[in-house]
């Protein structure tokens, strides 16, 4: 199969779990020299792998307006560990509400800390597409998070792969809803 099909049938299980509308989110897996990312304005509902791009990793890290326009915080989590191999990045409402409440999730179930494999750091809303905002999630990356969540705008979760990253990011959103519902 597609490497291109494979992740965006995972862009499409992201649009079905509502954590992601229209064009918004992105996904990315880095395979070897090469990084598949899902293309500007595309809308990861349609499952299209015409919709993602496979562009050398160098070509990546250089401003281009038909990559997604979150490339520079995808290629700022692969350079931050060796082990990344994928990157999901969502809009859920409930990540984003959890994300305004709170500035680090921990503890929350049982499932979380085993998916997850420790606490999940929130940043401050930052300029989407940015690189201030590369460099604040590249930092928590780098520490050893396997999700960032940010103010105002969502979140990541990376991964060996697209399947480690988009359970993760299933987990993340369960445990966002876990504790909005468990707050007083």
């Amino acid at each position: 199969m597609d490497r291109r099909m494979k992740i965006a049938e995972y862009g499409r299980k992201l649009h079905d779990k509502n954590l992601v509308i229209g064009a918004g989110g992105n996904i990315s897996e880095k395979d070897g020299d090469i990084l598949i990312i899902k293309k500007r304005g595309a809308d990861m509902s349609r499952q299209k792998a015409d919709d993602y791009v496979n562009i050398p990793f160098k070509e990546a890290q250089k401003p281009n307006a038909a990559l997604s326009s979150e490339t520079p915080f995808h290629v700022a989590c692969y350079k931050a560990r060796s082990d990344v191999g994928a990157v999901i990045h969502v809009h859920s409402p409930v990540i984003v509400a959890a994300a305004n409440r709170t500035d680090l999730l921990e503890g929350v179930s049982y499932e979380f800390e085993c998916v997850l494999e420790g606490p999940v750091r929130v940043i401050n809303y930052i300029q989407p597409g940015s690189d201030p905002l590369a460099l604040a999630v590249a930092d928590k990356i780098e520490k050893g998070a396997n999700a960032v969540m940010m103010r105002r705008h969502g979140a990541l979760s990376v991964g060996k792969d697209a399947e480690e990253a988009y359970l993760r990011i299933l987990a993340l959103e369960r445990a966002c809803m876990t504790f909005l519902l468990s707050r007083n």
